[in-house]
């Protein structure tokens, strides 16, 4: 340690959210992978593997706005529009990602 005392950290604080919802997307999609499919009459069973294109398209797609929020969060201009604008991408596509994952073989309600 200098003598300062201080040292700079490699996550800020204005990451985190970015991270959580990072993360908290991937893990939903990919307990998603679990839900059961439902098979239509006049259609064949949707293969295993049906949920896995969309969760790797859109878990892919949510890095680039999560990188802008990376980079952005220790610039010292003011980028609030731009940082506004890539919360509200990540968000959009962990919605759009997990509805795309969920419905791209259907799945199962049970009946009460």
């Amino acid at each position: 340690m200098g003598p300062s005392g201080s040292t700079r950290s490699s996550v800020s604080p204005r990451t985190i959210p970015a991270i959580g919802i990072l993360i908290a997307t991937w893990l939903l999609m990919w307990l998603a992978q679990g839900v059961p499919t439902v098979c239509a009459l006049a259609y064949p069973c949707p293969a295993d593997d049906v949920r896995v294109a969309p969760a790797l398209t859109f878990g892919g797609l949510m890095l680039v706005p999560a990188a802008v929020l990376f980079v952005t969060a220790f610039s010292r201009r003011p980028v609030e529009g731009v940082r506004l604008l890539a919360y509200v991408l990540l968000v959009g596509l962990a919605v759009f990602g997990l509805g795309a994952v969920l419905f791209s073989g259907g799945f199962a309600v049970p009946h009460f």
